[in-house]
């Protein structure tokens, strides 16, 4: 974890570098505060300052008044379920509802759900969500020949206007491989599902992708990029790597937040390392911060692409999902052999303003 020193001048007499992060352990870091001289306060001309603290993880473009609203860092025992007062373990379409052609049958557990195996367990530190084959009884019973989980957070962690972050580690070289940590909009599938501008359905997406590719979106992909996209009106239009698309293939234009246009030919993303690696097998952070004017997404605490345009940057709450897809229209058809495999969480923390 990488210290970011806040430097706070009192009247020249001392330097104060303050470091902080999530109040789970794994984040804390040495705090050092220099002399200060024992007669400072004393002055009735001086002011009360109340020293201020930044989270390191923060963008640094990000107002210092975003504080922590939503935390979970898994340092939970091996064994124990997901914190049901924090996340659901399905979809809001239920287990059930089979989209993109994927494979996989994401199990309920927080619902008492065993019709295949539970995906979810912790190593003290991490949340580890797995990906396998269902037994032929499972694959009966569920309707699909893989196992997976998604945790979304619909209840507990919606906002409009905040920087949200998660730290992910996955495997590489897992053929039909779909990894994800997105928002959904709150009110999806409900009537109340108006979004902003007649903007419904609104997604905003980070994914990882391995495999041949699929039926519609070609191929092969690796994990040595991450895809990001923005889609609404319930996919019709989206903006991802292929450009900005609507209905039937129309265009659509638009900008980011330097200038940059975002048009048929010219999208958003793939995330890929400078020096060109695996970003499997890694740990990185995924963010992204919306607000009512534009959406950023964010590796590392670096932003690396942006929609700068309100009438279609949704203005209504939205909430957090990850989770692991087997196959299906992007990857393409995941190879057996490949499977089980894991996806590592450390955390996920949402700021918002005060």
């Amino acid at each position: 974890m990488k210290k970011h020193p806040l430097v706070v001048s009192i009247f020249m007499l001392s330097i104060l570098l303050v470091f902080t992060s999530c109040s789970n352990d794994k984040f804390n870091t040495d705090q050092h505060i220099g002399d200060i001289e024992e007669n400072e306060g004393n002055n009735p001309d001086t002011p009360d300052e109340e020293p201020v603290t930044l989270d390191p993880r923060l963008p640094a473009d990000i107002d210092s008044t975003y504080t922590i609203t939503f935390e979970d860092n898994f340092n939970q025992a091996a064994g124990t379920l997901p914190d049901a007062n924090k996340w659901k373990s399905r979809l809001p379409w239920g287990p059930d509802v089979i989209i993109n052609k994927e494979r996989q049958y994401y199990t309920d557990v927080l619902n008492g759900d065993n019709k295949a195996p539970n995906p979810f367990n912790f190593d003290g530190e991490h949340l580890i969500i797995t990906a396998g084959l269902n037994t032929p009884e499972q694959a009966e019973a569920t309707g699909q020949d893989y196992y997976s989980g998604v945790l979304s957070g619909a209840e507990s962690t919606p906002y409009r206007d905040g920087y949200i972050e998660a730290k992910i580690w996955y495997e590489p070289d897992v053929d039909g491989f779909w990894g994800a940590f997105w928002l959904l909009h709150k009110y999806y599938s409900s009537p109340e599902d108006t979004g902003a501008n007649g903007i419904s359905r609104t997604e905003i997406d980070w994914e990882f992708v391995r495999g041949p590719g699929g039926e519609f979106l070609g191929g092969p992909y690796d994990t040595d990029q991450a895809t990001i996209a923005y889609h609404y009106n319930d996919g019709e239009w989206s903006i991802s790597r292929s450009g900005y698309r609507g209905p039937n293939n129309t265009s659509g234009t638009s900008v980011q937040c330097d200038g940059t246009p975002l048009n048929q030919s010219s999208g958003i993303g793939p995330v890929t390392l400078p020096e060109g690696g695996d970003i499997a097998g890694e740990w990185h952070r995924y963010g992204v911060w919306k607000t009512d004017e534009f959406i950023k997404w964010y590796f590392d605490g670096v932003m690396v692409a942006s929609i700068c345009d309100p009438e279609i940057v949704s203005q209504i709450e939205m909430y957090p999902i990850i989770n692991i897809a087997v196959g299906g229209n992007y990857p393409g058809p995941p190879n057996p052999e490949h499977f089980p495999t894991s996806m590592l969480v450390d955390y996920i923390c949402l700021w918002e303003p005060k």
